[in-house]
């Protein structure tokens, strides 16, 4: 794992050096081992799990760097913020979810923690209503006019059904108990099975998730917490592939 002060920050890269991501991640195994995928001879990734949601865990990120000294303190429109001061080659991302309960009233919290984040230049994979979302993506459309997909029950169902069908002699899959939520969240049943299927299908998981983020923007304009079903971890996935 890379600590904050081993990000150079200075002027000078030999046009051989890595590139450099941290990511901050709400869920402890799938997202870090997921992201983790993408590390190469010139790509380094540290994807460290369980950092909280919303504003905790951009408040999270923002004293990381604050103790690497990698923040800088400027002043921009009239306004003193702290902004991320990073080698051309490393990345900041947060990674977290929506998830949304009925009348949770953290809609405003979940918006402010996308400005607060990018503010900083730190910047934001965020999913709404949560990550499987974006694994879901990789085998299928998602209907934005069916209500059931404004939450995550709704992922889990289809990505259930999905391993059932494609592991159809696999004991564990065939259970009639079984469902992805309880038995898909570790990182080896992730590594061995969902990964394995989602392997081949980047490009057009990319594609179906612009396709919704391209929806959300239209007119008339709308706040972020609105923008479901919804992913931005293409972003960082499209980033990590460059």
């Amino acid at each position: 794992m890379m600590e904050p002060w081993e990000v150079k920050i200075d002027d000078r890269r030999e046009e051989d050096s890595k590139k450099v991501f941290i990511i901050f991640c709400e869920d402890g195994a799938v997202e870090p081992a997921y992201f983790e995928t993408f590390k190469r001879k010139d790509v380094h990734v540290s994807a460290f799990g369980n950092k909280k949601q919303h504003h905790a865990q951009v408040d999270l990120a923002t004293e990381y760097f604050r103790k690497g000294g990698l923040l800088e303190v400027v002043e921009v429109n009239g306004v003193i913020r702290e902004v991320l001061k990073l080698d051309d080659g490393a990345q900041a991302w947060c990674v977290y979810d929506r998830d949304k309960e009925l009348n949770d009233g953290k809609d405003t919290a979940f918006n402010d923690s996308i400005a607060t984040a990018n503010s900083k230049g730190i910047n934001t994979a965020w999913s709404n209503d949560d990550f499987e979302l974006w694994i879901l993506l990789h085998f299928e459309d998602v209907d934005i006019q069916n209500p059931e997909y404004l939450n995550r029950k709704k992922y889990y169902e289809r990505l259930t059904e999905i391993l059932k069908q494609s592991f159809p002699h696999e004991v564990k899959f065939q259970n009639q108990r079984f469902d992805y939520y309880t038995t898909m969240k570790s990182k080896d049943n992730f590594l061995k099975y969902t990964y394995q299927l989602m392997k081949g299908s980047l490009d057009v998981a990319i594609e179906r998730a612009e396709k919704l983020e391209a929806i959300h923007l239209t007119n008339p304009p709308k706040a972020i917490h609105l923008h479901c079903p919804c992913t931005k971890v293409h972003l960082l996935v499209k980033e990590l592939r460059s």
